[in-house]
């Protein structure tokens, strides 16, 4: 999609990182609309989970990596990547690149499409940032959609959005976006996984105190239990990284 000439990639079981801050991606964000560019912009935003499924399916591991931005939403990939020796800077939590977004859409006055979630939890989403950010146009649809749904593509298009943010779970939302991608102009696309449940009200992030820890994972399984099966990607991702670690 758009050339990118920002910085190194960093190796964690064959996904490839960006070694960016929260702060680098704003600023990216922000050159992206400033430079006028008319391909659009796919964010990745990856977490132990998905990588460890992108591990064992080279096709997603392959839609990943062809991204414009792949970042590091989690703590075990920052850690797996020092124990690697090519340390990324930071964690960049998706939905904290989402706010940061939408704080730009707000300055800028733009258009931001919400795919995915219930229909109830995507409206309520719609509503709770329609009241924080007065000066964007929003407009929404559920996400329970079939990839080949071009009536929902024709209702994206038609709405010509500035950034559409897709909460449809890996590896749906990566798969629309990349299929669909080159069906937009100068448009940000990044799939945002259960962001839009929290912006609705539905799920809470951790206190800042957990988060600053680290042990947002932990929370989540705290909160709610139907975490708990997830979980066991964790200790296989750790695993995997160790054996890169030998390989090298």
């Amino acid at each position: 999609m758009v050339e990118n000439k920002h910085n190194q990639k960093i190796n964690v079981l064959s996904v490839y990182f960006d070694n960016v801050t929260l702060v680098d991606m704003r600023l990216n964000v922000k050159n992206y609309f400033e430079q006028q560019q008319q391909q659009s912009l796919f964010i990745v935003t990856a977490n132990p989970e998905i990588v460890d499924y992108a591990s064992n399916n080279k096709g997603y591991r392959d839609l990943i990596n062809s991204a414009d931005y792949v970042i590091a939403d989690g703590t075990g990939v920052v850690k797996a990547s020092r124990l690697l020796k090519t340390p990324l800077s930071e964690r960049v939590p998706g939905i904290e690149l989402m706010e940061e977004c939408l704080k730009l859409a707000h300055t800028n006055k733009q258009r931001v499409f919400l795919l995915g979630s219930k229909d109830e939890v995507v409206s309520q989403a719609r509503n709770n940032l329609s009241a924080k950010y007065p000066n964007i146009t929003f407009a929404h649809h559920h996400g329970y959609i079939d990839l080949d749904d071009n009536n929902v593509l024709a209702s994206i298009k038609d709405f010509d959005p500035d950034y559409v943010f897709v909460a449809m779970g890996y590896p749906k939302q990566e798969q629309w976006i990349n299929k669909y991608g080159n069906q937009f102009k100068h448009t940000v696309l990044m799939g945002v996984g259960g962001s839009l449940e929290v912006f609705g009200g539905v799920k809470k992030r951790a206190p800042k105190l957990i988060r600053k820890l680290n042990l947002e994972w932990v929370y989540r399984v705290v909160i709610d239990w139907k975490r708990l099966g997830r979980t066991k990607s964790i200790p296989i991702f750790l695993y995997k990284v160790w054996k890169q670690m030998r390989s090298k």
